[in-house]
């Protein structure tokens, strides 16, 4: 078997045989790909503590036919205030599914990355809502399944104040080319989904948000990626659980 290095971030694992974990991964270096991690599951195991969720680790691998090996783990990062704040974790959960569910696997993407590293770190320092909502508006965007929300669908005149939005169509239409089936779509949450869309994670601005506003964004923004899912996220069932 060929050994090679990556370094990675811990986005799934679920239990298999006695001690063993299947791993959901993404790297660096080929974007997601899942690995065994023998033996993990046993207390003096090597790989145990770098096997949890959101560890960002060095990895070696070997390669597999159907499913890579993870061989060796030197953790770098934890992100252990996840485990110590239940809504951040929630919040994390559901980010981690909807990357698994969309990112494509084997597919370097340094940028994304390096991206999803910083979104880990704000769970822990930032508003575990909206950093979740920045988390999904952005990998949508890495896979190419981003709504748009700055020019009209039919015209391609760019979009200034308020607007309509049309679901089937996913994104947004100018008063002249609206339909009846279109809703309205504010300025204001144009404003707030296109901002958070090209959020900068390592610069961050201080966003003033009303809570109306962030529900109609999330209420959008969910519904999309169930319609392209089809099937019920996990993840979301124990965010409900939160209230």
């Amino acid at each position: 078997m060929a050994l090679y290095g990556a370094e990675g971030i811990v986005l799934g694992a679920r239990s298999w045989g006695e001690a063993d974990k299947v791993m959901t991964i993404f790297t660096r270096e080929r974007g997601l790909l899942r690995a065994a991690a023998f033996g993990c599951r046993r207390p003096r195991s090597p790989l145990a503590g770098a096997m949890q969720m959101f560890v960002h680790a060095e990895l070696q691998f070997a390669e597999g036919g159907r499913i890579e090996t993870v061989k060796t783990a030197s953790v770098r990062a934890h992100h252990a205030k996840l485990s110590l704040d239940l809504t951040a974790l929630a919040y994390a959960t559901f980010v981690a599914e909807v990357i698994r569910e969309f990112m494509p696997e084997g597919i370097a993407d340094e940028a994304f990355f390096d991206r999803l590293s910083a979104i880990l770190t704000a769970f822990e320092t930032r508003n575990p809502r909206v950093t979740a909502l920045a988390a999904v508006l952005q990998t949508l965007a890495a896979a190419g399944l981003e709504q748009s929300y700055e020019r009209c669908l039919h015209c391609g005149t760019p979009i200034e104040g308020d607007a309509f939005f049309h679901a089937q169509e996913n994104g947004v239409l100018c008063a002249d080319c609206r339909t009846e089936d279109s809703a309205d779509f504010s300025g204001e949450l144009r404003t707030l989904l296109t901002g958070l869309e090209q959020l900068d994670w390592e610069n961050p601005p201080a966003l003033q948000l009303r809570g109306g506003t962030l529900m109609m964004a999330e209420s959008l923004v969910l519904a999309h990626v169930r319609e392209l899912v089809g099937h019920p996220l996990r993840s979301l069932s124990f965010l409900s659980q939160l209230g």
